[in-house]
């Protein structure tokens, strides 16, 4: 392979790489909107809640009128912890679809080659690797691998055509020891839970 061979190879590399990572990027921000959304709407309501609350409170004596405001802030505490964990859940599973989703898009091998690589680079020093995809995504198992080989000629890799149980992504075993590289979605999505999570509750700040 010449210089220049190797040159393209790894510009076409880098080219799937970055717009796997500009596709997850983009998920990411269209989630964070929808969770903002979702937040707002949420908070005018409780907002409305704490106000008639509030308002009843002041009819009362101010010894039952400060019991009673007590309890209604602990409750409001408790909704806004009910809502953080609600909207956390719908935001992983938004993103979740949306990784999904990219199944019906033309470059969907491409992204999932991305995948590959990205596995491959996490195992140091693979020599002979296994990829497994899901059941639906079965019949791009032998393309993705014939172009890996292309691009990595160094790494014997395989078709394993056992269905792996995931929603999508992939999974890469170690065929030489005992590592492996599961690059699915639903991992992805537990990967970015801590992000999603951080924004979620800069909103409650």
């Amino acid at each position: 392979m010449t210089d220049v061979d190797t040159q393209k190879l790894g510009a076409l590399r880098d080219l799937i790489l970055d717009k796997a990572e500009a596709e997850v990027m983009r998920i990411t921000q269209k989630a964070q909107r929808e969770a903002d959304e979702w937040l707002s709407q949420e908070l005018v309501k409780i907002d409305q809640e704490a106000d008639l609350i509030i308002n009843d409170a002041r009819r009362r004596a101010e010894e039952i009128r400060r019991r009673e405001l007590l309890a209604a802030e602990r409750e409001v505490s408790r909704e806004k912890l009910r809502l953080q964990n609600r909207l956390i859940t719908q935001a992983k599973a938004v993103f979740l679809d949306e990784l999904v989703a990219l199944r019906s898009r033309e470059d969907h091998w491409m992204i999932l080659l991305g995948l590959l690589l990205e596995a491959q680079e996490a195992l140091v020093d693979l020599k002979k690797g296994s990829l497994r995809l899901a059941a639906i995504d079965s019949p791009l198992g032998e393309r993705i691998v014939s172009r890996s080989k292309e691009l990595r000629p160094q790494i014997d890799m395989r078709f394993d055509s056992t269905p792996a149980p995931i929603l999508g992504g992939l999974w890469l075993i170690d065929d030489m020891g005992n590592r492996q590289v599961n690059s699915d979605w639903q991992t992805k999505v537990v990967e970015m839970s801590d992000t999603l999570t951080e924004r979620l509750m800069a909103i409650w700040q």
